[in-house]
């Protein structure tokens, strides 16, 4: 593992103590850790896969909005939180490490350094309430219009 931030270190110590699934991304957008919980989300272990760039991470778990439309990585919760340096929070689709579609819904707080830099963000992500995976058929558009209340109004 690269040499990181001291803040980066003490928010992995964090993030493995929580029960909830948490990521760990970089500056860059770079997943560079997540907790057991999230595990579940994922459909892998950390240690299976050790680090993803945002590229990579993008490609593979095909992030897409709660209509099906694939969402570019620069509007992943996590990347806007560095960028725009406040939380953000976002309902979509992801496909696991597995194989398997997720509905999901996360929160990115960015985490700053020193002379206030934003160094990379905490997300906190789960699985979500809207129609099940099954519903989701290809990633083209889906009729998931008014379903899901609990999701309606993120962005």
């Amino acid at each position: 593992m690269p040499q990181r931030a001291v803040e980066l270190i003490l928010a992995r110590q964090l993030a493995s103590s929580l029960t909830v699934p948490v990521l760990l991304i970089d500056a860059m957008g770079d997943l560079i850790y997540f907790n057991e919980p999230a595990e579940a989300v994922f459909g892998r272990r950390f240690d299976e896969i050790d680090s993803l760039p945002l590229a990579q991470r993008a490609a593979i778990l095909a992030p897409r909005d709660r209509d099906g439309r694939p969402q570019p990585p620069e509007q992943l919760p996590s990347v806007r939180a560095i960028r725009e340096r406040r939380p953000v929070h976002g309902a979509f689709w992801i496909t696991g490490l597995d194989g398997r579609p997720r509905a999901t819904e996360s929160t990115a707080v960015p985490i700053e350094g020193m002379q206030e830099a934003v160094i990379g963000a905490l997300v906190f992500i789960w699985l979500s309430e809207f129609p099940p995976a099954t519903e989701l058929g290809s990633v083209g558009a889906v009729p998931l219009a008014g379903r899901g209340a609990a999701v309606s109004g993120h962005d």
